[in-house]
């Protein structure tokens, strides 16, 4: 295991023989909310973890009480009493490094998993829905929490929530600030399952080495469809699937998952 410290207020770190990197939001004093140092800490992180071909899978954690919190109130309460323009070019900082790292997991062809335990709000929830599975705390509570503050949501929250739960749901979500637990969030498919808030980092970890030790181009390429599949029309997915299958026959992935059924044992993707 390796840890990269790209800022006091975030962790990355490998673990080599898993295929498996880890970034952990570090701001538990103040349930991890979201400022300027951490968000480019988690660009550069998540871009370093796309990039890293021995990576295979990426997960997302928060240390202490809470995944994240929100935005950083009270750097904002401070920007209140600054010049515009300097007001404007930190919440752009602010924004663009977030938007750089969610855009680096929704493309990233390898699977994403969040641990979520206690509270996801603000960019927290964006995040949450950048990624491709989450797993979360019985305890955890999700919510917008941009209305009360008199802002509008970012981290991609508005272009993921309408697909994921519909527009109603999201109109519900987004206007109405609506709280959510975890069991409320699993059965709107926010969550794709809860655990008794003990038990989440090994459930976390047992999700992501299952998929480490899986065919790892396949699954990022599986990922790539799955959201190819929200721009494209019907024909254009059929295409799409074709492509992408006829491009895996030739992989080692390929050979040795179809080796290993006639041979009737597990695959070993490892070596691949």
């Amino acid at each position: 295991m390796s840890t990269v410290t790209t800022s006091d207020c975030l962790l990355y770190t490998r673990h080599g023989g898993e295929g498996v990197a880890e970034i952990t939001f570090n701001r538990p004093n103040c349930l991890n909310a979201l400022n300027l140092d951490m968000a480019a800490a988690f660009a550069e992180a998540a871009t370093a973890a796309a990039n890293d071909p021995k990576v295979r899978v990426l997960v997302l954690t928060g240390r202490g009480t809470s995944f994240m919190s929100g935005g950083d109130i009270l750097a904002f309460h401070k920007l209140l009493s600054a010049p515009a323009a300097e007001r404007r070019d930190h919440i752009a900082r602010l924004i663009d490094f977030t938007h750089q790292a969610v855009t680096a997991l929704r493309r990233m062809e390898k699977p994403v998993i969040a641990g979520i335990h206690g509270t996801a709000a603000g960019p927290g929830i964006g995040i949450t829905l950048a990624c491709d599975l989450v797993v979360a705390s019985d305890r955890a509570i999700f919510q917008m929490a941009y209305g009360p503050l008199g802002t509008t949501p970012e981290a991609g929250a508005t272009h993921a929530l309408p697909r994921l739960v519909g527009s109603r749901r999201a109109a519900e979500l987004a206007l109405l600030d609506r709280r959510l637990t975890a069991l409320e969030a699993l059965e709107l498919g926010i969550v794709n399952r809860i655990c008794p808030a003990p038990m989440l980092a090994e459930e976390t970890r047992c999700v992501a080495r299952k998929l480490a030790g899986g065919a790892a181009l396949a699954s990022g390429r599986t990922k790539r469809l799955l959201y190819l599949s929200l721009e494209h029309n019907f024909q254009q997915q059929l295409a799409a699937e074709r492509e992408t299958f006829l491009s895996a026959i030739d992989s080692p992935e390929f050979a040795e998952g179809i080796t290993a059924f006639v041979e009737r044992r597990k695959p070993f993707f490892g070596k691949c």
